[in-house]
């Protein structure tokens, strides 16, 4: 009698030949007699029954998992490890920026409370100091003529710039006896 699961399928055997020449023993699932293979009694040293999930079908696993399984499953836990120490890093720079923030603030607070104790401290200090009498302003009419003669002087100095600036320039040349020149070496010729 086959091996049969709680849905009805029974157990089977087929040895087969592999393209490299090898015969290799395959387990499968039937619910009817298939068209070649032998029923199993019992399941496999080494491997036990379970269920597909998503399809509800029979397999035959290996009892304790494949390499590959452990194997993700350490590389899963080495993940995990990392991700956790990478946030315990990120929390720590966090904190660390968080008091820097804090300590500049309460260094800048310090600095305008001196601020202000100075301020007051030199207003306090000029109350008590006696008022001094201002000098009269001289009278503006003083000083009108002073810019007229300045205003004067700055235009004599830009006409004779001027002048100096068009003594340094040559005369332009009139072309015509150039030009003149060289009709009369072509026609030499």
């Amino acid at each position: 009698m086959a091996y049969q699961t709680t849905n009805g399928y029974s157990l089977y055997q087929r040895t087969v030949n592999l393209k490299g020449g090898r015969e290799q023993t395959i387990y499968f699932f039937s619910r009817k007699n298939p068209k070649s293979g032998t029923a199993v009694e019992t399941v496999p040293e080494g491997f036990e029954v379970s269920t597909m999930t998503r399809t509800g079908l029979p397999i035959l696993r290996r009892v304790g998992g494949s390499k590959w399984r452990e194997q993700r499953a350490a590389q899963k836990a080495r993940a995990a490890a990392r991700r956790a120490e990478r946030e315990a890093r990120r929390k720590q720079k966090m904190e660390e920026r968080k008091a820097r923030i804090a300590a500049r603030r309460a260094a800048a607070k310090a600095r305008a409370e001196e601020r202000r104790r100075a301020a007051a401290a030199k207003k306090a200090k000029a109350a008590k100091k006696p008022a001094k009498a201002k000098a009269k302003p001289k009278a503006k009419a003083a000083k009108k003529p002073v810019k007229a003669a300045k205003k004067v002087k700055a235009a004599k100095k830009v006409k004779v710039a001027k002048k100096a600036k068009a003594a340094k320039k040559p005369a332009k040349a009139s072309r015509k006896p150039v030009k003149a020149a060289k009709k009369a070496k072509k026609g030499k010729r």
